[in-house]
């Protein structure tokens, strides 16, 4: 392009929207087609055009974002989720958030995270599940992506595929996995195959465990080994780390240091 270029010289130029400016423009001969003038552009005019296009890509990007949220099956409540804004108030809290990190770092094996509700193992488990991609269901909405494939639906071997290779899966709301087969079939069959294919889950229980329990008759229906078979136990204590999450309520706590009054 540099044999082309005929003359270069300072233009004094009016924009309509910034007023006057100088700038180098440039003269370009073109074989066949003679002498074409190109003067420069208004450096203002420039910069904003730039903001523009980034101001645009960064909608695009959040767009993006947002639909891959919502295809992970992420609520509303838990977009703005991640491991860096979770806040790790206390000694627990910030165990459990290493050990997230960990495990994002090497997705290897399982996380069971064990607690009331409202003690932060949502947020976690989805600041993992941004990083790493897949999808989050809680054990009722498996059961009737399964019960849909009965009537025709869909096809449970779709279920099962999605389960079965997504990158990460994360099971909430294990302490809903009530004791009957067709249920404990589907967590095996799926734990099974994640382990085979050593793809990680993160289960989310508000419960605890056999270990931690004070209830003097058992079966107590709050302890998760009540509700898993023990194929899956085996798997969880074979590759698994269990968080405790014995904290006071972060979703309260969260809310106080937002100033938002508490109901």
């Amino acid at each position: 392009m540099s044999d082309m270029v005929k003359e270069k010289k300072i233009y004094t130029l009016q924009c309509e929207k910034h007023g006057e400016y100088t700038g180098e423009g440039y003269t370009l001969n073109f074989p066949g087609m003679g002498l074409k003038e190109f003067s420069p552009m208004c450096s203002e005019c420039e910069k904003e055009a730039e903001l523009e296009k980034q101001a645009k890509q960064e909608e695009l990007e959040k767009r993006y974002e947002l639909q891959r949220i919502k295809e992970m099956n992420i609520e509303p409540r838990f977009y703005e989720a991640t491991l860096d804004n979770f806040d790790a108030y206390n000694p627990e809290l910030k165990k459990n958030l290493e050990a997230c990190r960990a495990f994002m770092e090497k997705p290897d094996g399982k996380i069971v995270m064990l607690g009331e509700n409202g003690n932060g193992k949502t947020h976690l488990a989805i600041g993992i599940l941004k990083e790493l991609g897949g999808v989050i269901y809680t054990a009722y909405e498996i059961g009737v992506k399964l019960r849909q494939s009965y009537n025709g639906e869909t096809k449970e071997w779709e279920v099962f595929d999605e389960l079965c290779t997504v990158p990460l899966l994360v099971i909430d709301e294990v302490e809903k996995i009530k004791d009957s087969e067709s249920k404990q079939n589907w967590v095996s069959y799926v734990v099974g195959k994640r382990y085979d294919r050593m793809l990680p889950i993160v289960f989310i229980g508000n419960c605890h465990t056999k270990k931690d329990c004070k209830e003097p008759q058992p079966p107590c229906k709050r302890c998760l080994e009540y509700h898993l078979e023990n194929d899956v136990l085996s798997r969880i204590i074979e590759d698994g780390v269990i968080l405790k999450f014995g904290s006071d309520d972060y979703r309260r706590k969260i809310r106080n240091v937002k100033g938002v009054n508490n109901v």
